[in-house]
């Protein structure tokens, strides 16, 4: 069973993020993303204002992974098991714009991808 995985932009404060669901063909493409990953050491995650990656959500049958995507660190949570892994060269986090451009407006897009280079 593919997963259905809801993709939000965590980008603004006082507002709420841009979010999409992705296709099943990006859903699949994802998660193969993810698994394929190096996995690396723990590694804390920004908490400051403006671009902090993406939070994604799959869920496939009773299971949900929460993975958390930023500055090349990748945080995956399920359950109480949290693993991480590393988005060499943020090709994870530019393909997850790259899926987004049709959902966001123009200038969050390039603030996001200002972000990446």
């Amino acid at each position: 069973m593919p997963a259905r995985c809801a993709v939000e932009l965590d980008i603004f404060s006082g507002m709420p993020n841009p979010r999409w669901i992705l296709t099943k063909v990006e859903a699949d493409s994802f998660v193969k993303r993810v698994a394929a990953l190096p996995r690396t050491l723990a590694s804390k995650l920004s908490g400051n204002l403006g671009y902090r990656g993406f939070i994604v959500q799959c869920a496939r049958e009773a299971n949900t992974q929460v993975i958390r995507i930023q500055t090349g660190t990748v945080q995956i949570s399920e359950g109480a098991t949290t693993v991480y892994a590393q988005d060499v060269g943020h090709e994870l986090e530019r393909w997850l714009l790259n899926s987004g451009r049709p959902h966001l407006k123009n200038e969050v897009f390039q603030i996001a991808e200002r972000e990446l280079r």
